[in-house]
Formats: C-alpha cells, structure tokens, sequence
C-alpha cells in the first residue's frame, strides 16, 4: 500500500517545490518510492494513493494507470510552466506580470515632478562633488570661456545639486573681470533669492565689475545703488571695500566722490595704505589736475601721520611724470585750514613741493619767466625781482616741463628722502625716475653713477630706455656706449635692444654694422628693426641704404612685411 512519508533517497530537482515521497509496499516485502511535485504557488493540498499489488510487473502497471488517472504530469518539471505568460527580460522588475491588467491613470503635477526627481537621482560613486563642480568653474574661468562656466549651475540643477557661496563667487569674479555688470548682478540676485549668507568678498567683486564696465552711466548707476545698499543694510565696509569703491569711481573719471570716499573711510576710522594707494591711482587718472591732487594726498598722510612705501612713491613718480598741476599756482594752500601746507617762495632754499611746507625759490621761478613770460613778448626786458605779483599768479605747470624733479627737490633729495623713510627703490623706482631726467647725457652719465654707489638693481628693460631717450635725439654714437654699461653689469643685450638701435641707424654704415652685430651674436632680426631701419633709409633718401636692405631681404629669403612694402611705395 502507498504511504507518505520522509525518506533519505531525495532527486535533486530545481524548483519552488514541496517534496514527498511515497513508499509502496508489497506483499513480497518489495519496496519501492515514487516523489511526487507539489507547486506550493498554486496547491497545498494532499493526495493520498492507494495501489494494491502484488508483483514488481502488477506495481508498474498500476503506476501507469495512476499516472493517468490523477494527471501525474508533474512528476517532469520541463513539462510544467509557471506562468501562461513569458517572463519579462529584466529580471529586476517586480510586479511586471500582471500591469496590464490594470488600467493606467494620468500622474497628477507633484506625482510627475516626484517621478523626474527619483530618475534623475545619481548614485553617490558617480555623483559630483562640490570640489568637482569648483574645478570644472575654474578650469573655464582660466580659458576664458564664460558662457561654459555659468552652464555649470545648470548641471547642478539636473543633477539635484545646490550651489554654494564659492561658487557664485567664482562666477561673479569670473564675470567682473570681464566688466559685464548685468550678470554679476543677476547672480547676486540669485545668491539673496537662495538665502546665502553674502560675504565681503562678494561685494568686493561687485564693486570691480563696475570699476571694469565699459558703459560709465550703467557703471555709476549701480555704484550709487550698491552704497545705498551698504547704508540701508548697515553693512560694516573695510579697507579693500572702499580702496575698490575709490578705484571704480576715479577710473570713471569721478576724482571728487573718490575723495568723499576716502572722507567717508576716516570716518569710519579706516584709513591705511591701501585706500592711499587707491588715491594715488585716482589722481594719475586726471591728466590736468592730477599732480596737485597728489601732492595734496601727500601732504595729508604727513598730518595723519601714514609712512609712505614703495607703492606711494611709484605712483607719485607716475603722477610727477603724466599729470600737470592744473590751476594751482604760486603761494597757494594744499590743504585748507592748513598753513603748513602753503607754497612758499624763497630765494636761497632749495625747491621741493614735498617738504612741509612746500617751497619754490625765486630763481627757479624766474627761469621759467625768463624762458617763457618775456621770451614771448620782449627779448630785451628786464627782469624785476621784487615784483611779487607777477611770480606769485604764475601757474607751477610752465616751470621747466623738461626737468620735474627740480620741483621735487631733485635725484637725490627724492632718493634720500625714501631712505629715510626705510623705502628701497625697485627697478620701476629706476625706470620712473630715468623717464624724469631732463634730455641730457651728463644727467644720465650722473644717474648711472648714482646707481653704481648705491648698488641699484638694474635690468636690460632699463638699458634699452636709456638707449632709446639718446637715438630719439640723435645721439646714436653715446647710445652705443650703453652697450659697454650693459657689458660691466653683466647683462646680454636681447632683440629690443637691437631693436632700439635700430632707431638712431641714419647712416648707411651704422645699418649695415648693426646687421652684422645681430648676426654674429646669433639673433635674427625681427620685423621691427627691419621696419625701422627701412623707414630710416627711406626718410633720408638714401638710395643705397635702401638697395642694401632689400639684397639683404633677398639673401635671407625674409618676407617683407605690409609696413615696409608701404614705405617703399610711399619712398617711389
């Protein structure tokens, strides 16, 4: 008889299966099991068989019939499917088999917006960081290319990334150097839409967008609305603030309001080196007032008692050198309710606009008066020393244009005057104080030797001026003595020193001899000295000069430039 029950003899068959094994029993003590498949997916339940035999050939005779009978199909798990339907290809869905049994209802806007969000989610091993995002800025801030690096909030936005502070002010410097005023702003916007907390640095970058802006009316606009912004927030401004806000406003021509800045700074008791030096660079940005400015600012850090550095004096070279004086004459007061700064006429001082107080001798005076006043109206005049009136109503921007450091005190008044101020001169200090000799070799021959006992730095940039000052007044034969100066001070003399030369090449003999010091050296000549010594020969009719430099061009298979076919048909 059949029976259930658990046996050690299992078949090794796949599948959610519940496993029972039927024993048989005969009456020739003949046991035999049959397993039979329960899919527990679709019954529980039991079957029960009873199969009476008495042989081995009855038994498997009866089994068929069994077989039959109860649709033992099962028993082989290949002929049994688990669902009617084919199994979907992505093994990871779940629920796939019976979807479209139900019917689809439209995503309400939320349910939409929530489904996008879930998609777009990133995995964190390939999500970007906040330092990935800071890099890509910067790697387009450096090729200039700003369009891409603003294209990065846009990124961050599929991404499901906020940015940050440092970045919008990546962005804002990125588009403030480029003066673009309206995007800077409009990130701004952004940044207080965000409720980031702004920093000081932002303002700064605000602030240098309108200082880079090309449009002065749009520029001074925003200027005004960023220190109402400042005022009604009751935002704490420092140093490098209002130095930027003085910058903007002196680089658009607003020298008076950069000065109320300033005031508005002291008051504020914020008053250092840099807002003096943002001063310095508003009053060089006016050509005809800006060296009275500069010598009011100067006279003022004596009574507030800031110590001038290499910054102060290198711009105050600059102003002495490409700004005038203006209106301001002999006599007047620099600093208002300040007698110590009124310009005093002496006759045996020394003249120096620099000392407190300021003074101008009478000889200086009367030089000029002499060179210019009667030059042009009586060569035979007389001059009348006590005639106060007409020295004191003469304007300080006639006296001796040529030589402005005779107003300073001179080379070495100037010069002594920073050493006592604990400032080293730098090789700008070199270059600014060379552009403000007087057009004269023993001037320079005097300077050069200043340099030496005081053991100067020097470069070759400095050479080359001083070769260039003496061939723009024709003295070719002393600029070629510099080569010797250049030689002691163990420099080499590059392609822009050749190139300098080439100015003072007049002759014929002095081009051909400057081709043949290029050449020996090693150098090839550029299009400059080709240019130039072209324009030399052609400007002073020298036919062999010019067919000289056209065989060289030919032997050197040198391409002529558009300037030197230009001169040669303006020289036809």
């Amino acid at each position: 008889m059949i029976f259930i029950k658990n046996c050690s003899l299992k078949l090794k068959i796949l599948g959610y299966i519940s496993n029972h094994y039927c024993y048989i029993k005969q009456t020739k003590q003949f046991l035999c099991t049959l397993q039979r498949y329960n899919y527990i997916n679709y019954t529980n339940n039991k079957i029960y068989l009873y199969i009476i035999s008495h042989n081995k050939n009855q038994f498997k005779r009866d089994i068929c019939n069994v077989k039959d009978k109860i649709n033992l199909s099962y028993l082989s798990i290949s002929n049994r499917k688990f669902c009617v339907k084919i199994l979907p290809k992505d093994p990871n869905i779940f629920g796939d088999h019976s979807y479209n049994k139900y019917e689809k209802i439209k995503m309400d806007k939320m349910e939409e917006e929530e489904e996008k969000f879930t998609e777009n989610i990133i995995p964190k091993r390939k999500k970007f960081t906040q330092k990935n995002y800071y890099k890509l800025i910067k790697s387009h801030l450096i090729n200039k290319n700003l369009q891409l690096a603003l294209s990065v909030l846009d990124l961050m936005k599929e991404n499901n990334d906020k940015p940050n502070l440092y970045i919008y002010r990546l962005l804002i410097s990125g588009f403030a150097k480029q003066g673009d005023i309206k995007q800077c702003f409009k990130l701004f916007k952004q940044i207080k839409e965000r409720g980031l907390i702004l920093s000081p640095h932002v303002y700064t970058n605000l602030i240098n967008a309108c200082a880079e802006a090309k449009d002065r009316e749009e520029a001074l606009k925003h200027l005004t609305f960023l220190r109402k912004y400042f005022y009604e927030k009751k935002i704490n401004l420092n140093d490098i603030h209002y130095s930027s806000l003085i910058k903007a406003y002196s680089w658009h021509k607003q020298i008076s309001i950069a000065f109320e800045i300033a005031d508005e700074a002291k008051d504020n008791h914020i008053y250092s080196q840099n807002i003096i030096s943002a001063l310095f660079h508003a009053t060089i940005s006016d050509k005809e007032n800006g060296l009275k400015y500069a010598l009011c600012l100067w006279h003022k850090m004596k009574i507030i008692k800031i110590k001038p550095n290499i910054f102060h004096y290198n711009l105050l070279l600059r102003a002495i050198k490409d700004t005038k004086f203006g209106d301001l004459k002999v006599n007047d007061i620099l600093i208002p309710n300040s007698k110590n700064t009124q310009i005093q006429l002496m006759e045996t001082a020394r003249s120096d606009l620099l000392d407190s107080p300021p003074v101008l001798t009478t000889s200086l005076v009367l030089m000029l008066k002499k060179y210019n006043y009667f030059k042009s109206n009586n060569k035979n005049s007389e001059i009348n020393i006590s005639n106060e009136n007409t020295l004191l109503s003469q304007n300080l921007d006639n006296i001796l244009k040529e030589n402005r450091l005779l107003l300073f005190g001179g080379i070495d008044k100037f010069l002594k005057r920073m050493k006592n101020d604990d400032v080293k001169p730098n090789l700008k200090t070199i270059t600014l104080i060379l552009d403000l000799l007087p057009s004269t070799i023993k001037s320079e021959q005097y300077f050069l030797k200043y340099i030496k006992s005081n053991n100067f730095k020097t470069d070759i940039t400095f050479f080359n001026i001083l070769i260039k000052r003496r061939c723009l007044r024709k003295q070719y034969n002393a600029a070629k003595d510099i080569l010797n100066e250049i030689q002691s001070h163990h420099f080499t003399p590059n392609i822009v020193t050749f190139g300098v030369l080439a100015i003072g090449c007049i002759r014929c003999r002095d081009g051909i001899e400057l081709l043949e010091q290029i050449d020996t050296i090693g150098y090839a000549p550029n299009f400059k000295v080709l240019e130039t010594l072209f324009y030399n020969a052609c400007r002073y009719k020298n036919f062999i000069y010019v067919l000289y430099l056209m065989k060289y061009i030919l032997h050197n298979n040198i391409t002529p430039t558009t300037n030197i076919l230009n001169t040669l048909e303006k020289f036809d």
